[in-house]
């Protein structure tokens, strides 16, 4: 059987706007698909499909069944704001979802770490791993989004469920722009398969994303990485490298954990880990994060000033422009 995939990744600018950052992905899939080397599989990044709330099924999957349909692809278009009826108002997830050739919705996956106290979706709080098939190749594919990289737990369950590629969209700024020189590099090697991660450019709310989206083989070398500019990158890769490697590779990780059974003790009792004897518990609450940085010295030690000064010191820079003008 022909093992030898062609992927795309897709790294946009970010908007906000659901209606800019489905026609902007649309019109990266088009171009793409005008080529001479037609891709089976488009990944996008997180939050690449805006961040208005929509729900699922809703506005945002019934286009991108339609755009997978249109060109016969498999498609993880990125992340959207899900609202769901089970959560409470104001509450959404950070959710994926993945789609066939056919245009079905084949599976979706929500987002089980949001990164706090920066980001304001709800956990999954489910046990449900993403992995999907592409049964023309006899592949199978992970999916998992930006945090959770950093939960290897995540990706090994992945791995031992059968994933020979981990697909995950993230979102990270300048600051982090070291992370997939590291993350997805380790992810690859120690789970002998494929990792891509993906990541957009351009400004959020609070911060510029650095792009840098790369694609890693099973060894953890880095076969292609992004710059951080909007643009696209097409790729085959040849999974008959993930079997050999897990078979005859100098280094036989997945096979050395089933030979060892490397006892876990913590396993399922992770607050009785020493560490966390003594260290304050994870906040949720960006002031209380404030709060707690100032106390290492950390921050702008300045409070903010009252919604009536900031509103007056606005004025008056308003008059100071007028005033040029």
């Amino acid at each position: 059987m022909n093992r030898k995939l062609t992927v795309t990744v897709v790294q946009p600018e970010l908007d906000d706007s659901m209606e800019v950052s489905l026609t902007r992905f649309q019109t990266a899939v088009e171009r793409v698909m005008s080529g001479y080397l037609k891709p089976e599989l488009v990944i996008g990044v997180e939050h690449g499909l805006g961040r208005e709330l929509d729900t699922v099924p809703g506005t945002i999957t019934r286009f991108m069944s339609a755009l997978a349909k249109k060109h016969g692809i498999y498609l993880i278009p990125g992340t959207l704001s899900e609202r769901a009826q089970e959560l409470p108002e104001g509450e959404f997830y950070n959710t994926v979802p993945v789609f066939g050739p056919d245009g079905e919705m084949i599976e979706v996956y929500r987002k089980k770490a949001p990164f706090k106290p920066g980001e304001p979706s709800t956990p999954s709080g489910d046990d449900h791993y993403c992995l999907f098939d592409i049964k023309e190749k006899n592949i199978r594919v992970g999916v998992q989004i930006c945090y959770d990289q950093f939960f290897p737990e995540i990706a090994r369950t992945l791995a031992l469920k059968g994933a020979e590629m981990i697909v995950c969209p993230a979102l990270d700024p300048m600051e982090f722009d070291h992370v997939p020189d590291i993350i997805p590099r380790a992810r690859a090697l120690e789970n002998e398969l494929f990792y891509i991660w993906t990541n957009g450019v351009g400004n959020t709310p609070s911060a510029t994303c650095c792009g840098r989206s790369v694609i890693v083989d099973p060894m953890g070398r880095i076969i292609y990485q992004c710059g951080n500019v909007a643009m696209t990158y097409t790729e085959t890769l040849d999974f008959e490298e993930v079997r050999e490697k897990r078979l005859c590779g100098r280094d036989q990780h997945l096979n050395a954990l089933r030979r060892f059974n490397i006892d876990y003790p913590f396993a399922g009792h992770l607050k009785e880990a020493p560490l966390y004897r003594e260290m304050p518990g994870l906040t949720y609450d960006p002031e209380e994060f404030t709060a707690r940085a100032q106390t290492l010295g950390i921050g702008n030690a300045h409070g903010p000033l009252s919604e009536e000064e900031q509103a007056a010191l606005d004025r008056e820079m308003q008059a100071a422009l007028a005033e040029y003008q």
